[in-house]
């Protein structure tokens, strides 16, 4: 006849202490807690949070505008070519490599200067620059490059969510697009680093993440140990 013996109840525990077994081997009660999970807009914050910003060290080297008035030089005009390649490409391109139909137009009149910028910024020579980018880092040089700014989270996610959808050169087309671009640039302007001041609109986070990026005028791309 099988024998019972009564077996004492170890310890109590309050929920969530380990409960150690033989080996070694340890398990944790769970409290039941759920998590709460982060709102739309959260992860890429986070993913945005920038460092250091040293670029407010730098604002002796930011650009001057540039502006192509009507009735403008060849001089004017020349001046604008090489700094919007400048901008966009951190260097202005090999005889080869250059778009000299664009330029044409430009210094012809067919063209303003907005819609020469479109044009270097939808070139082989800007989306091969970005495509040797990660996805973060291509959206935050686009906004460098187009917009003088880091760009915001939900900026970002879009162009990210537009580039997967229709390719990049539509993303880039919005930020050309975009009540920003027409607001800060028109059509007369070159781009130029303007993100380090506060301005309407703009968070005192994109400010900074600004200067986190910004590494001089021959520096618009991020690096790749900077946040982005």
């Amino acid at each position: 006849m099988a024998r019972c013996t009564a077996v004492s109840p170890g310890p109590s525990r309050s929920p969530g202490q380990p409960l150690v077994q033989g080996g070694g081997w340890t398990a944790t009660i769970s409290t039941g807690a759920v998590g709460l999970a982060r709102q739309p807009g959260q992860a890429m914050t986070a993913a945005l949070k920038p460092g250091q910003p040293q670029g407010f060290a730098r604002r002796r080297s930011l650009g001057r505008a540039v502006v192509v008035p009507a009735g403008a030089s060849t001089a004017q005009v020349q001046a604008a070519i090489d700094t919007a390649y400048r901008q966009l490409l951190n260097r202005v391109p090999l005889a080869a490599e250059r778009l000299t139909d664009a330029e044409s137009q430009l210094r012809d009149g067919q063209l303003t200067l907005a819609g020469f910028i479109a044009r270097v910024a939808t070139s082989d020579l800007f989306t091969e620059r970005l495509n040797r980018m990660a996805p973060l880092r291509a959206a935050a040089a686009a906004s460098m490059a187009l917009l003088g700014r880091a760009a915001q989270p939900i900026e970002t996610s879009r162009f990210l969510a537009t580039r997967v959808r229709s390719g990049l050169r539509t993303a880039i087309e919005d930020l050309l697009n975009s009540a920003d671009y027409g607001q800060s640039f028109g059509q007369d302007q070159v781009p130029f680093i303007k993100g380090m001041s506060t301005t309407d609109g703009i968070p005192l986070s994109t400010v900074n993440r600004t200067a986190n990026l910004y590494s001089g005028n021959a520096g618009l791309t991020p690096k790749p140990k900077d946040a982005i």
